[in-house]
Parts: structure tokens; sequence; C-alpha cells
């Protein structure tokens, strides 16, 4: 589990059918790194922040492709107190009836929301914004995608801090591709223009990403620059560097 900003308490009811790889028309099969593409490509622009899904999203690409939402409910476990401590607990359920077999499937996820670990404004609101990101996780839990929402991603600035120097985490790159691919970005032009020294993607640094992601989220609000247009399938596999 990447630093996040809530202690998860694993108190997750999670019942699950046996899942058969499959295949529906040009759809990925679930579990692979094509399946998140395909979901997040389903997504609006005003449902992406920095590349990461919103939960609204995601809900409504789950109810549109996967399959359809018969409950979703939210659980307060722990309500917070200022006296005692900061925290809210919160458990989502969702039951699923899935489109390509018909069948039911459960699902839950817990979180716990600290408030000293959440940026203004979310510290105002702890029991809506542990609902949320409950929600969220039990959505991608249920489409099987290891990509955290962008409530999720809420941090506080402190932890920011402490993964600024770490590599790119795959939901990092895993955004910038759908980023690039959203706004026609060639990101090997981008990133030798912003590289002291030749890297690949993995070599990349957290604070790097971040950089870059807000470009993109600029592009995207305001049109690719000529210069960095034109997007590449085979980037991954590049070196870049700059020519400084």
């Amino acid at each position: 589990m990447s630093k996040d900003d809530m202690k998860v308490t694993d108190m997750v009811e999670e019942v699950i059918e046996e899942a058969t790889p499959h295949l529906m028309g040009n759809v990925p099969m679930l579990n692979t790194v094509e399946w998140a593409e395909y979901i997040l490509n389903q997504l609006f622009d005003s449902e992406l922040v920095m590349g990461s899904p919103t939960t609204d999203g995601l809900r409504r690409v789950a109810d549109n492709v996967f399959g359809e939402i018969l409950e979703s409910n939210s659980t307060v476990l722990e309500v917070p107190t200022r006296a005692a401590n900061a925290k809210a607990t919160v458990q989502h359920t969702l039951v699923i009836r899935k489109y390509s077999t018909g069948s039911l499937i459960k699902v839950g996820a817990c979180v716990d929301v600290l408030c000293d670990k959440l940026p203004h404004p979310f510290n105002q609101h702890l029991i809506s914004t542990a609902c949320t990101r409950a929600e969220g996780k039990a959505l991608r839990r249920a489409l099987k995608i290891r990509v955290q929402t962008a409530e999720e991603l809420s941090n506080s600035e402190d932890i920011e801090d402490m993964t600024k120097n770490d590599p790119l985490t795959d939901q990092q790159i895993l955004a910038i591709k759908q980023m690039c691919k959203r706004n026609n970005v060639d990101l090997v032009k981008l990133l030798k223009d912003n590289s002291e020294k030749n890297k690949t993607i993995k070599d990349i640094k957290n604070i790097e990403g971040r950089h870059i992601m807000n470009k993109l989220s600029h592009y995207q609000r305001e049109g690719t620059p000529e210069e960095f247009t034109g997007y590449d399938e085979g980037w991954a596999d590049s070196k870049f560097g700059g020519n400084k």
C-alpha cells in the first residue's frame, strides 16, 4: 500500500466470486494493465484529477461497463471527537450484478481518516471524506484496478514531501500515459525539455512526475503547445534527457 493519508484498518469483508479471465469483444481481461487503461479511458476529463479517477467517475464507469450497482452503503464505525481523537472510520459495501456473467459480487472496504493527515478543507469534513474514500476503494476493488482515486491521494503536504524523492509510482506512470494520449503530447520531447540527464521513465523521481502532471493538466485546459504534440505509443522504451 502506498504512503497514504490514512491508516487503513483492514476490517474488510470481501466476498468476491472466483474470477475467470474473459474477453468481452475488444475489452481487455481483468487484472491487466490494459484493463486499468480501458477503465480510465471511459472517464471524462472532468472525472480525472492529475490523471487519477474521482470516485464519482469510477461509480459512473462501473455502472456503465462493469455491472449494475444494486447496493452502495456506507457505515460509520468510528465518529471523530475533538476531545479524544480526530479520526473517522467508515466501511463501504457494494453489491454489483456483473454484466458479463449476471452473477452478484459483494465488495467491502474500510478506511480510517485522520484529521492531522488531511489538508484543508478535507480536515473539516472527516466523515464525508472517509465515506467518499471508502466508496472509491470499494469500487476499485470491484473493478480490480490498482489505481487509487483522486480523493484517496489528497494527502497532507508533509506526506507528499516524504515521497518526493521516491521513484514514480505505477499509478503516476499510468496517469502520465493517459494524459499524454488524451492531449496528444509527445512525452519524450516533454521530458527531454525537463530532464538533466539521460534516463528512462523508471528513473524519474516522484516530484518530477508531479511537475510533469501539472504541465499536462495545464495542456488539458489550455491546449498542447505545437512543439510537444504527437503522442508516441513507444515512449515507455525511450531514453530521454535534456540537451542542456
